[in-house]
């Protein structure tokens, strides 16, 4: 019974690790196009059937579908591509432990093979993550709706964290930390602890002005003001896979984001705002403007309320970022949750 059950546990690991380079040799071919990578993953997929042709015929055997209480295990959706690839390597990595340690009782003599295999599908890891990151930041930036700034001079003396919290339980999509006035040591330590929240909620932290700051706590991102440093600059500091925005105020500063790298641009203020005294209420016209004239996703900001949400919607944005309207509110979920649903416009 037990060597039976060992064989019956082979064949289902030798069976994840066979579908997990199948779907990675799949991506390399249809999704990134990189025929040299997707050989690379099939001669592995080969070399597997190979170490393995000794067990298969055992293991076959020893197969029993309807006793495999894991048949009806559930299955998790992937947000993007780069999920799908991630998920695969690490399926592969896994099979590939259990093999290895699988293999030291039924066929010693494959423990070398089955190990290379797991260092291959951490390497395979990495490449389709670095190489998928930027559809993946794409792809969610395009459905991006509902972008909730936070810091210390907007929530009306309760705690930041505590505030992004409420926005996220909301419906908020990303949260961006903006601390004018704070020292460093504290603007960090609330954005460390901004960070432990917004990953455990899976979503994404922008930090605003400091890419030190976004480095040094790991955030998914920067968004620069005209007056900050470089988007090339910024790129060198938090990688490719970061997520750049930039504040602009005319339609020549959006064209010249975009030309530069940014992932997405911030326009406004829409409407006079209290956060940003310094610049002129912009108005809905030069909104349409920078939307008929930029590809890049356009977050609206600036003054933006439940009351004229609807009017900056006609425009065709899909994408606002607020502060006041959100943070400052009695009730943040609530008024984050009424945003959204005026945004997807199920209200």
């Amino acid at each position: 019974m037990e060597i039976k059950a060992f064989y019956r546990l082979t064949d289902a690991n030798l069976n994840r690790a066979r579908e997990g380079l199948r779907a990675l040799e799949d991506l390399a071919r249809f999704v990134l196009q990189d025929g040299a990578l997707a050989e690379r993953i099939r001669a592995a997929r080969h070399n597997l059937q190979q170490t393995a042709a000794n067990l298969s015929a055992v293991c076959l055997a020893a197969r029993d579908v309807n006793q495999d209480p894991g048949a009806s295990y559930p299955e998790d959706p992937h947000p993007s591509a780069r999920g799908v690839a991630i998920a695969n390597a690490r399926r592969v990595q896994e099979a590939a432990r259990v093999l290895e340690e699988t293999a030291r009782y039924l066929a010693p003599e494959t423990v070398a093979q089955f190990k290379r295999l797991r260092f291959l599908s951490y390497e395979l890891e990495q490449l389709f993550a670095a190489r998928l990151a930027p559809e993946e930041k794409t792809s969610f930036l395009r459905k991006l709706r509902l972008y909730v700034i936070v810091g210390s001079a907007h929530t009306a003396g309760r705690p930041v964290v505590s505030v992004a919290q409420e926005a996220i339980r909301g419906g908020a999509q990303i949260i961006q930390l903006r601390e004018k006035e704070l020292p460093a040591k504290a603007f960090f330590e609330t954005a460390r602890a901004l960070r432990e929240v917004t990953a455990k909620a899976g979503v994404p932290l922008i930090i605003n002005d400091r890419a030190d700051i976004a480095a040094a706590v790991g955030a998914d991102g920067v968004h620069l003001g005209q007056e900050d440093l470089p988007i090339a600059a910024a790129r060198r500091i938090l990688g490719e896979q970061a997520i750049i925005g930039v504040s602009t105020h005319s339609v020549a500063e959006a064209l010249r984001a975009e030309k530069e790298g940014a992932d997405y641009i911030g326009f406004g203020p829409v409407f006079p705002t209290r956060t940003k005294p310094e610049y002129a209420a912009q108005g809905l016209e030069a909104l349409q403007k920078v939307l008929s004239q930029v590809r890049l996703p356009v977050v609206a900001i600036g003054g933006i309320t439940p009351a004229n949400l609807p009017a900056v919607i006609k425009t065709g944005v899909k994408r606002i970022a607020v502060v006041s309207a959100v943070a400052s509110a009695p009730d943040v979920a609530a008024s984050a949750a009424l945003l959204l649903k005026m945004l997807e416009g199920s209200y």
